[in-house]
């Protein structure tokens, strides 16, 4: 069919959500595995999360330094040689600690998955843990730390969570120099040892792994090869003795960054869907009533906008911008009037209706083939939700009205609750 190219294509509304099939069984040590088959490419991503976050290494730096020093040298190969190997083999491995978990990451041509997956078994399994490779990673991070704390937008990130948990809370303790002189080899090596384990541990495979992917990991990770038991993963305290407004000072700053926001919850309470939706019309999305007010209408920044921050155990919503020193008290001002509106006035239908199709096509963007569906799934298995929790996002999406969404900022946007952070001049 030929394209008529001077006529713009058909305006569809996005009716139906379908996410891919996600076929779950467990490998014979219990190791749970999540399978997402689809995809027309000989290619597969494998996700293993260990329950080895910072929550459970209960000290700085350690979960973030165990994980990215699995593939710096093996008891088989130094960590030159396994670089060389996946290369070989056209594959990529990946690494990153959260709060909650530590993934690794394989990506492989289905062909050579036997050959990669016992590459990663190796990494995983057989880790040295030289101290010059330990002292390199400490090094980097030290100096990457440096660079970070002379920026006033750092400065707010870790006063604004600090302030909402408490400084000895998982959430809002931040590394400090101490940390890194504190950490040793051994600390490495314990954590390895109790903390990457078959039990409590998940594998996301999506893509074309292959009609034996279930004998190969088997093979390479269905053996008990440790009978620890997870980590200590439970709530924390928090110190709820929070602060309405906080200012870091920076003498030297050029700028100043605002953080504005509120304490909130995580993705199983019934308002979270609501209150998604209510943030990119604050401020999710370059069409945002902050962008129009405070970027476009009033020059005071390059960029601002809200997001909301989901734990296992907690969450929160939170507006960001930096502006220059003098603008600084009209931005905060602009801000907390957008707040107030969201209270005290209906959303107009065309509005409305601009952020149902805008977060309806941002969803199917965000679910287009099965790397990015398991990329999403992998924020439901700490709280355990099912894969209906899309499709339940998708109805509420459809359905939500303007007097729904107006309930629900006067109910969680009260000044009394709204935290203020700058860091600047």
């Amino acid at each position: 069919m030929k394209i008529n190219r001077h006529e713009a294509p058909e305006f569809k509304n996005i009716d139906a959500f379908e996410l891919l099939p996600i076929e779950t069984f467990k490998l014979n040590n219990g190791i749970k595995v999540h399978l997402m088959q689809a995809g027309s490419q000989d290619v597969a991503k494998l996700d293993f999360l260990f329950p080895a976050g910072s929550v459970q290494a209960g000290k700085p730096l350690l979960a973030s330094i165990t994980n990215k020093a699995l593939s710096e040298g093996t008891t088989n190969m130094s960590g030159a040689e396994v670089s060389e190997k996946i290369d070989f083999y056209g594959a990529f491995i990946g690494q990153q600690a959260s709060f909650h978990h530590s993934i690794v990451t394989l990506v492989s041509l289905t062909h050579f998955l036997p050959q990669t997956l016992e590459i990663l078994e190796d990494i995983i399994k057989n880790p040295v843990f030289e101290q010059k490779e330990i002292d390199t990673l400490i090094n980097k991070r030290k100096q990457e730390y440096l660079i970070e704390s002379d920026k006033v937008k750092t400065l707010a990130t870790r006063a604004f969570t600090q302030n909402l948990y408490g400084k000895e809370h998982p959430y809002g303790n931040y590394v400090t120099m101490d940390d890194f002189e504190s950490l040793t080899r051994e600390d490495v090596v314990r954590f390895h040892q109790k903390a990457y384990i078959p039990k409590g541990t998940h594998i996301i495979i999506s893509g074309q792994p292959g009609n034996d992917i279930k004998a190969i990991l088997n093979q390479r990770f269905g053996q008990q090869w440790s009978d620890e038991s997870p980590l200590s993963d439970s709530k924390p305290n928090v110190d709820l003795r929070r602060e309405k407004s906080i200012f870091v000072e920076k003498a030297d700053a050029l700028q100043s960054s605002i953080k504005i926001g509120i304490p909130l919850f995580t993705k199983d309470h019934p308002d979270f869907f609501g209150m998604q939706i209510l943030n990119t019309i604050l401020g999710g999305f370059f069409g945002s009533r902050l962008m129009t007010n405070i970027r476009e209408e009033k020059g005071l920044t390059y960029g601002i906008s809200s997001f909301i921050m989901t734990y296992k155990y907690a969450g929160f919503l939170v507006i960001s911008s930096d502006v220059k020193a003098e603008n600084r008290d009209l931005a905060v001002k602009e801000i907390f009037n957008e707040i107030r509106q969201l209270r005290e006035e209906l959303i107009g239908e065309e509005e409305l209706e601009l952020v149902r199709n805008f977060l309806l096509g941002d969803m199917i963007r965000n679910f287009d083939g099965p790397f990015a569906t398991s990329d999403n799934y992998k924020g439901l298995i700490d709280l355990n939700l099912p894969t209906s929790y899309f499709n339940q996002f998708f109805e509420v999406l459809k359905g939500i009205t303007a007097q729904e969404l107006q309930l629900l900022a006067q109910k969680y946007f009260k000044e009394e609750d709204i935290i203020t952070v700058i860091a600047g001049k």
